[in-house]
């Protein structure tokens, strides 16, 4: 089998939806763990639960309102939307709460982008070193030394860091050193 087969053919067989599918190759590729964990919990099933309730509830409100239309007899729509507009709003934050819970798995798995930024010579390159600890950066008392940006991973009581050095900001006619600092202000 290929790396990934039986992922793939339990997802093509309906015996797992995209999100679990893809919490398995976040298992395999976590970094920390509270990566992991978060991983499992969706491959648990969390994600997909609530989408699951949350279809189920449109679908009965979508069902309601056609018998309604089908049989205004029997079935009465008076102030039925004014409670809909309570179960739209409901649902609304509770995809804005899975959403957020997405933004925070990306973070949790591709770690948090740290930039190091500020005045040449303001101790951003040794700061890097004595976080890695080790001499990654060139550290010289001549401003304008780190012209490039310089990345390395930390991690902090399970959380990955991800430290981006960066040229000094300042006004300067160097063009080489101009490149380094608008890398600086992009990142």
């Amino acid at each position: 089998a290929e790396p990934g087969e039986f992922t793939k053919r339990a997802f093509l067989n309906g015996r797992i939806d995209l999100s679990k599918a893809e919490a398995v190759a976040d298992i395999i590729n976590s970094k920390n763990d509270f990566a992991l964990k978060s991983s499992i919990n969706q491959l648990k099933g969390f994600v997909s639960d609530q989408i699951i309730q949350m279809r189920r509830e449109i679908l009965h409100h979508i069902a309601y309102i056609e018998s309604a239309l089908d049989d205004p007899e029997n079935i009465s729509l008076d102030g039925y939307s004014e409670n809909l507009n309570l179960i739209v709003n409901n649902l609304i934050v509770q995809i804005d709460k899975l959403l957020a819970s997405g933004n925070y798995g990306k973070i949790l798995k591709e770690g948090i982008n740290t930039v190091i930024v500020g005045k040449p010579n303001a101790g951003k390159s040794s700061l890097l070193n004595t976080l890695i600890g080790e001499e990654k950066a060139i550290v010289t008392n001549i401003a304008g030394t780190t012209r490039d940006i310089i990345e390395e991973t930390i991690h902090i009581k399970g959380i990955q860091f991800n430290l981006i050095d960066t040229a000094g900001i300042c006004i300067t006619d160097n063009e080489v050193e101009k490149i380094g600092i608008e890398k600086a202000k992009k990142y």
